[in-house]
């Protein structure tokens, strides 16, 4: 599903007849967008245009839903956000160790009766590195099974990247893993190994249409994408890479702006793609690949896309787009018809509070029918919400400029007075 929905021939002729004048109770919303909600549905679902989150409140406080006759429709801003959960324990090392021309080693004991787990962390002491992390399991510290022949671990300071310490594998019980640095030429000092069962609860992503321009005069070392929503204030939560290139790994930083001038760190990450060994090689490997990174959820109408080639080449095909979580409005159509508006655009709104949200199942959002919103209009009888003060500051500082003047002329005109 696209976020950005164009509205169906079927409802702009439901709708055509909406005059852009909002009763009087909505003269404060400034925006709205007609709605044809099915006959016959109980539950009805309309995405939010990308364009909204323009004209509303920051967190669509203001966001309100109305029926033909101007009532208010209550409804269940619903987005699927996902969620992770690791809960880190410690673990006691022993074996530490640097086998020349091989790796560094640790083996972490995790106690006795370990719930499973799938996730470690390794801390390493060094600024700037990066290497390859092979773990394997065991029962009895005797026989041991690679789980992981290989992630990415690492940290590049010079570009101020906390980097990645993390790397995953399939869940298992086993009491003892063994942790292999494989940088061969390097000493690396494992300072601490923490180990997780995580939980992922995936969320909803689709593709953020904007214009995208690859910068043709970045720094030396890094390739960059400028990314232009034409709207303020456009959710981001993640950035999908894709290349044809068998193998590489490039660190990346995600950036957001509200000017195009100032930028705010929304997240960073790796990318890589490493392909199988050749035929016959003792160390044969599964493909792997991480070509998504995702952080907390950041707004801004422009964005910037930065990956560290460091001294290689860039990968010049390599593509990028962002991603987001889309909000959807589930409501119950009304019973003065098919023919509802969304309404938004008035900064002092306060967010509603409807019981609907805790009356409905996340079933029943999921199975809401879709309805495409109209295009938007201006509301003819808009009023602004602002208190005059503050929607005319040139016509309240003349008038101050004008009373000080006043004042000053009074002050003077009494010292020129002669005393009684």
């Amino acid at each position: 599903m696209r976020w950005l929905l164009p509205a169906t021939c079927a409802a702009c002729a439901a709708v055509a007849a909406w005059s852009a004048e909002l009763p009087a109770a909505w003269k404060h919303w400034r925006y709205g967008r007609p709605l044809a909600a099915p006959e016959a549905v109980t539950w009805a679902s309309v995405t939010l245009p990308l364009e909204v989150w323009g004209q509303a409140a920051g967190s669509l406080d203001d966001l309100r839903l109305i029926d033909a006759a101007g009532s208010e429709v209550p409804y269940v801003l619903h987005a699927r956000l996902g969620q992770r959960s690791r809960i880190w324990r410690d673990t006691e090392l022993s074996e530490i160790g640097f086998v020349p021309g091989g790796y560094t080693q640790a083996v972490a004991d995790l106690g006795a009766g370990a719930a499973p787990h799938n996730t470690l962390e390794v801390e390493i002491a060094e600024r700037d590195f990066f290497t390859w992390a092979e773990i394997a399991a065991s029962d009895d510290r005797a026989t041991w099974r690679i789980v992981r022949e290989r992630g990415p671990v690492y940290r590049f300071g010079k570009e101020g990247l906390s980097g990645s310490g993390i790397v995953s594998y399939p869940a298992t019980q086993a009491r003892w893993l063994r942790l292999r640095l494989l940088a061969a030429d390097e000493k690396l000092e494992v300072r601490r190994v923490s180990v997780a069962g995580e939980q992922v609860e995936e969320p909803e992503l689709v593709s953020l249409p904007g214009r995208l321009e690859r910068e043709a005069d970045a720094p030396r070392g890094e390739s960059r994408w400028l990314v232009d929503f034409g709207c303020g204030g456009v959710p981001a939560s993640a950035a999908r890479f894709g290349s044809g290139r068998g193998e590489f790994h490039r660190p990346a930083r995600i950036e957001a702006s509200d000017d195009g001038d100032l930028w705010r760190p929304a997240g960073d990450g790796d990318i890589y793609r490493y392909a199988p060994r050749e035929a016959g090689s003792d160390d044969r490997l599964e493909v792997r690949e991480h070509l998504e990174i995702r952080f907390g959820e950041s707004r801004g109408r422009f964005w910037r896309v930065t990956v560290f080639d460091r001294d290689d080449p860039p990968i010049e095909d390599l593509k990028v787009e962002l991603r987001g979580t889309p909000r959807h409005v589930v409501f119950r159509p009304s019973a003065a018809g098919p023919s509802h508006r969304l309404l938004y655009g008035n900064g002092r709104a306060a967010a509603p509070r409807y019981e609907l949200a805790r009356l409905t199942t996340a079933a029943e959002r999921a199975a809401a029918v879709a309805v495409a919103p109209g295009a938007e209009f201006e509301n003819a009888a808009w009023v602004s919400s602002e208190p005059w003060s503050e929607r005319n500051p040139a016509v309240l500082w003349s008038a101050l400029v004008l009373a000080v003047v006043g004042l000053g002329w009074l002050a003077l005109h009494a010292l020129r007075q002669p005393a009684s």
